[in-house]
């Protein structure tokens, strides 16, 4: 992997934990599941189309490498050619366009070279049939784990441009948990309370690594036939949760994959099915990226006829499956522009709050927090 790459992969890490922590910054509450990945790539798109102060503002705020548009496409484009024939992992881009409106040749090209995105015309006056239109192409691209990112009305006749990213993983463990050694156990949501939870056991080898400085130890699950996997961080306490996601701004999680061993680990996991979704944009705006919001956004490098262009919305949705086979996870964003208007073994026992992350050691495709009973 080249510095640059490898530049682009520590910033991803840092985006993800400042992320989460904005997600998370009234309590973590609920059950949560998101895509860096997936809001980055989206975003990306736009600042493709970005000038000026916009432009540098979501650079800085996103962790892109650079305020240069080659190299930031270049960056992605190394991710989606990595997957580009992986039977595990699917990504897409896709730009919608308002019918009679074109984009720049230039623009045009880039997303379609660097981000192998796909464009469309299409009429956002008929906003139910554009809504249908665009949702169709989300289920079609997450195997149908994603339905209904927008809604009609999320479209009028100052709509120009829509922007969309949908992932889809599904992989198996390269270690798999024996069904019939699944077990019922309390799951403690906080330092007195408990649920009851499916538990996955298994006694096996796996990458474990314990970080005093964060008081928490680490699990890596790869799935098979890739070079993906899931890693997880436990707290040391039942509510360690909260400081464990303050604690993660003081270290980069590609260091922490680095540290990890490989041992014989009696792990305890609970089976989950997770579904979230949100509206980012007020997230994005405490970021630091609020000029895109605006009046005052510099979109120029877009439309061939030049428009005041902003971004109204930005649309998020995911949801994740793990269970004794492997996991399946899904995401989309969708980002709406406008214009103006023997010894014992090492014991992994997951029974209280956690993180998790599905990755490459590099790039987190997925990424959650399990706090309680997991949606039925």
């Amino acid at each position: 992997m080249s510095d640059l790459n490898l530049h682009f992969a520590r910033n991803c890490a840092e985006f993800c934990v400042e992320f989460f922590q904005k997600l998370a910054a009234g309590g973590i509450k609920e059950n949560i599941i998101f895509s860096p990945f997936s809001v980055q790539s989206c975003v990306a798109l736009a600042f493709a189309g970005a000038q000026g102060d916009t432009a540098n503002e979501i650079a800085t705020v996103l962790k892109f490498t650079s305020n240069s548009v080659s190299e930031v496409a270049k960056t992605f484009e190394y991710v989606l050619e990595n997957y580009k024939n992986s039977e595990l992992l699917k990504i897409a881009n896709k730009i919608c366009v308002q019918q009679g409106k074109a984009i720049k040749p230039e623009y045009a090209n880039l997303v379609k070279t660097h981000f192998q995105a796909e464009t469309e015309e299409l009429d956002f006056n008929e906003n139910e049939t554009s809504a249908a239109s665009i949702n169709d192409w989300v289920e079609q691209k997450t195997a149908g784990k994603i339905t209904e990112l927008v809604s009609a009305d999320c479209f009028d006749s100052m709509t120009r441009i829509v922007l969309l990213n949908a992932l889809h993983f599904k992989g198996y463990w390269a270690k798999k948990f024996d069904k019939s050694q699944t077990i019922k156990d309390d799951f403690w949501i906080s330092s007195e309370e408990s649920v009851q939870l499916e538990y996955m056991t298994q006694k096996s080898k796996f990458g474990y690594g314990y970080f005093d400085n964060l008081n928490c130890t680490a699990l890596e699950m790869p799935y098979e036939n890739s070079d993906l996997s899931m890693f997880v961080l436990l707290p040391g306490e039942r509510d360690g949760l909260k400081n464990l996601a303050e604690q993660l701004k003081e270290v980069n999680l590609v260091d922490l994959a680095a540290k990890m061993h490989q041992e014989e680990v009696a792990v305890k996991f609970p089976k989950f099915t997770v579904s979230y979704q949100t509206e980012l944009s007020d997230i994005l705006k405490r970021m630091g990226t609020k000029r895109m919001f605006t009046d005052t956004a510099e979109f120029g490098n877009m439309l061939e006829s030049p428009e005041d262009l902003h971004v109204s919305k930005v649309l998020h949705k995911a949801c994740i499956e793990v269970n004794e086979e492997g996991t399946e996870a899904a995401a989309a964003t969708g980002i709406i522009m406008m214009t103006r208007m023997m010894l014992l073994p090492t014991q992994f026992i997951a029974d209280h709050p956690f993180l998790y992350m599905i990755w490459n050691k590099r790039n987190i495709l997925f990424a959650g927090a399990f706090v309680n009973a997991p949606d039925s």
